[in-house]
């Protein structure tokens, strides 16, 4: 297992004549092989929900394949941040686990995890396009096996793997890995060809969650391979990504954990999270009563500035419960008077429409132009924090 040895700002002085100082930052060195790679964990962090990020900032081994396969940049942000915020029930950044993008599942052996698994003519034709090409083949994909290479509509149900690395301080001076997140994205629709036609079909959510199960015990035990993971916790968490239409992002359903040293994963808990998208009819009929407020509030806004081009939502529910809520507002500007106006109008209603203070509120009030004015309120908080753009 590889270890950090934390030097502290105190000490940082020993070594100012042959590198930069950090100031309050901790500095730090990687012993691997008897190697030293300098980095630092800075103290400071955006919240005090939020993981310090070791430094310099690694990029993933397998970082592109994200991007690459999920539909919308919404599902791609979600499926990181949302990953991110799991890992606050394993690995809590306030019991000082610190943050570092995964490196250990390489891209190669990802991208191979993402394909069918062949068989017949499908496995003899793919394994001489390798020996062709003189490029190496491994028949690992964990996605359903087909025999056929024109058998396109067989779904795939793995889109897309994301690992993270969580380090836990063991003491003044020293840091190690302390647990390794993977997210397991599947998808919700099968796109694919016929005969050069466009096609999709949507897969039943039973079966998706069946697959996913499967599709991350093979992985966790994989990943156990490696001598490096032999003895630290991992977490998997399955995330369904919506079709490439949608204007909300997909959704954990489950999450499971394999035992330092145990390839085995201990059952699964769900998840019970949503996003919805207000005003939508799918809104109105899951969350009628949300939605019935959001058009009033909608509504009064409209009554007092006709210049204002509408009002959007998206809302993200947990466990049932409204947890998030960001709103956006366009208007036709024509004068900073009635910016101030509108802002001071909606900070008024927020409170009227929208008082529970267990929830994080943010609205965006913006023209052509840009953004004219920003309204925040975390949950706990009674009062919001308002920013007018000059």
């Amino acid at each position: 297992m590889k270890k950090w040895i934390v030097i502290l700002a105190a000490c940082s002085m020993l070594l100012s004549a042959c590198a930069p100082s950090f100031g309050d930052d901790n500095e730090v060195v990687q012993e691997t092989n008897n190697e030293k790679q300098k980095a630092i964990i800075p103290k400071s962090t955006i919240s005090d929900a939020d993981y310090s990020v070791v430094l310099p900032f690694k990029t993933g081994a397998a970082r592109g394949l994200t991007a690459e396969n999920l539909n919308t940049r919404l599902d791609l942000d979600q499926f990181e941040t949302g990953l991110m915020d799991l890992a606050q029930e394993s690995f809590p950044s306030k019991n000082n686990y610190y943050y570092q993008e995964g490196q250990y599942l390489k891209e190669d052996q990802v991208r191979g995890w993402l394909r069918y698994k062949y068989e017949g003519k499908a496995l003899e034709t793919k394994e001489k396009e390798a020996k062709d090409s003189k490029q190496e083949f491994s028949n690992a994909g964990l996605n359903p096996v087909i025999s056929d290479l024109e058998a396109t509509d067989t779904p795939k149900y793995l889109a897309s793997v994301l690992e993270q690395n969580y380090f836990k301080r063991v003491d003044d001076k020293t840091i190690e890995l302390g647990g390794v997140m993977i997210g397991v994205a599947l998808n919700s629709v099968h796109y694919y060809k016929q005969d050069d036609i466009a096609k999709e079909t949507k897969l039943d959510s039973s079966t998706i969650r069946k697959e996913g199960e499967k599709i991350a015990a093979q992985i966790v035990k994989q990943t156990r391979q490696n001598k490096e993971l032999a003895d630290v916790p991992i977490t998997v968490a399955l995330y369904v990504q919506q079709p490439k239409s949608s204007i909300v992002p997909g959704e954990f359903i489950a999450k499971s954990e394999a035992k330092p040293g145990s390839s085995n994963l201990e059952g699964w808990k769900d998840i019970n999270e949503s996003y919805q998208f207000f005003p939508s009819p799918e809104a109105k009929s899951e969350k009628p009563e949300d939605a019935d407020t959001f058009e009033r509030f909608k509504e009064e806004i409209g009554d007092y500035f006709p210049n204002y081009t509408g009002v959007i939502g998206k809302a993200h529910y947990k466990d049932d419960e409204l947890k998030e809520l960001k709103i956006e507002i366009p208007m036709q500007f024509y004068g900073k008077a009635e910016v101030i106006g509108l802002t001071q109008f909606v900070i008024e209603k927020i409170n009227q429409y929208f008082p529970q203070d267990y929830i994080d509120l943010e609205i965006n009030i913006t023209s052509t132009g840009g953004q004219e004015a920003l309204i925040t309120r975390k949950a706990g908080d009674k009062k919001p924090v308002t920013h007018i753009f000059k």
